[in-house]
């Protein structure tokens, strides 16, 4: 059953059965045509050779009643029967060696063809043709003829009165049965001969053209996931080298996929390690000798804050993996507006934009897009506390929602300092924090998961999403959703 699994067995074994097939109906197609070939042959020369016999000028003449069954001399092999009795007038090969129901028939209609098997003698093909002899001119014997005899009184005309006599031409069908015995002897040996022959070269033709695949597929054994960087080599332009380029292909995606992954979690590492290396400093220090109650209440503040940003940071990457693990199929969408979303949020993040000295305006429209409401609130969110955060006390930020064609757009744009334009395709990057453009002070340190975020449930509701940014005039994010109204 291995031998099943290979490729090339059953490449070679479809392509037996296909030639095996072709060459059956080719070889019956053969032996048909040439059967049906010598088959109209011979009776095209026994038509021949009738006309031969019915030609002869002397044809009725050399047939007398006194002897009967008399030889005809060059037009040897033909002889005449009378309808009464079927007796045999002239030349035949045996008595009663056509049916009388075939010789009745052929004498009242056209010419009939008829093989007959004879039990001494080989197959013999015949020819019978209807002739009435009293309609015919009887010619006296020419003795200017080698061979003929003089005219004798006792020679009178052919005595068959009204009645139908019939002509009879035959010739053996050895020569054709010899012909197709040998054509099928030799099929019988080419044909097996020539599927082995095939199976040989299909097998070595199916082997050399697979070859690469088994460079493939060693070349692909060889990787592993601590090395992602070899690729297959490409050999060819043809199907198996396509593949080798879209095996590449697939491997520079792992890899950089592997590359996130393994980025992913040293960042997500080494900000966990962060807060929990705080608590456990500030436990240890606590608990290492007596201190006075302000001492302590300092201690759990500073552990109290340190573990709301880890469960903070846990929160994103939560959020984030379960992200990258949906679909657009798999969100819970529902007619979502937008604009009150919006002011929703607005009038959440005010306390926190008063505390930090800035002006929370917005311009929207009651716009309706086919969302997921939770996410679509934390993508507002994300953008609207982002702005606050990156802004200087005394700036403000401006929210709008706006129809445009068949989408609707949120556009968020604060009076900050701005992003430098190397800095703006890592945006929304995991981790990525531009602390050194985008802020003065560590009130603005996040993790770096914000935009990332924002970005994957953009992406989920098959939107968009884009910033334009310049050093010391602000920046502006702009989120694209398709309108569900349009």
């Amino acid at each position: 059953m291995s031998l099943f699994r290979s490729i090339r067995a059953r490449f070679t074994g479809w392509y037996l059965v296909v030639l095996a097939v072709l060459l059956i109906a080719m070889c019956i197609g053969v032996y048909a045509t040439l059967r049906h070939t010598l088959a109209v042959s011979l009776d095209k020369a026994l038509a021949h050779r009738l006309e031969e016999v019915m030609g002869q000028p002397d044809f009725i003449g050399m047939l007398t009643v006194d002897p009967p069954r008399v030889p005809l001399g060059e037009i040897n092999g033909a002889y005449i029967l009378a309808e009464e009795g079927w007796t045999a007038i002239g030349y035949r090969l045996s008595d009663d060696t056509i049916s009388t129901s075939v010789l009745d028939a052929s004498a009242t209609g056209t010419a009939i063809y008829v093989t007959v098997d004879h039990e001494d003698g080989p197959q013999v093909r015949y020819l019978l043709a209807p002739l009435v002899p009293q309609s015919l001119p009887i010619p006296p014997p020419d003795p200017a003829i080698r061979g003929s005899a003089p005219p004798r009184e006792s020679q009178q005309p052919l005595d068959i009165e009204a009645e139908t006599a019939v002509v009879v031409v035959g010739r053996p069908t050895d020569d054709m049965v010899y012909a197709l015995r040998t054509l099928r002897n030799t099929l019988l040996i080419a044909a097996p001969l020539t599927l082995l022959l095939s199976g040989i070269g299909g097998l070595f033709l199916v082997r050399r053209a697979l070859k690469p695949v088994d460079r493939i597929i060693a070349a692909t054994r060889a990787i592993e996931e601590t090395d992602l960087a070899k690729r297959v080599p490409v050999q060819s332009r043809d199907e198996l080298g396509r593949l080798a380029q879209t095996i590449n292909s697939m491997l520079d995606r792992l890899e950089k996929a592997f590359a996130r992954q393994r980025q992913f979690t040293d960042d997500a590492s080494h900000e966990l390690r962060t807060p929990l290396s705080v608590i456990e400093a500030e436990a240890t220090l606590a608990l290492r000798r007596e201190r006075d109650t302000q001492a302590y209440r300092d201690a759990l503040a500073t552990i109290a804050e340190e573990s709301s940003s880890m469960h903070r940071l846990v929160n994103q990457l939560l959020t984030l993996a379960r992200g990258d693990s949906l679909d657009r199929e798999d969100l819970e969408t529902s007619a979502v507006d937008l604009g009150s979303i919006v002011g929703e949020v607005l009038t959440a993040l005010e306390p926190l934009a008063k505390e930090r000295g800035v002006e929370l305006s917005s311009q929207t429209d009651t716009i309706r897009i086919a969302g997921d409401p939770v996410r679509i609130r934390r993508l507002v969110v994300n953008l609207v506390d982002n702005a606050v955060r990156y802004t200087e006390r005394g700036g403000s930020v401006w929210v709008s929602v706006a129809a445009e064609g068949a989408e609707a757009v949120l556009r968020v744009r604060d009076s900050g300092i701005g992003i430098a334009a190397e800095h703006l395709d890592r945006v929304f990057e995991r981790f990525v924090r531009l602390d050194s453009s985008r802020h003065r002070g560590s009130e603005a340190s996040g993790s770096g998961l914000g935009l990332a975020i924002c970005q994957q449930i953009v992406q989920l509701h098959g939107g968009s999403i884009k910033v334009e940014s310049e050093p010391g005039q602000g920046s502006t994010f702009i989120v694209r959703l398709h309108r569900q109204d349009a």
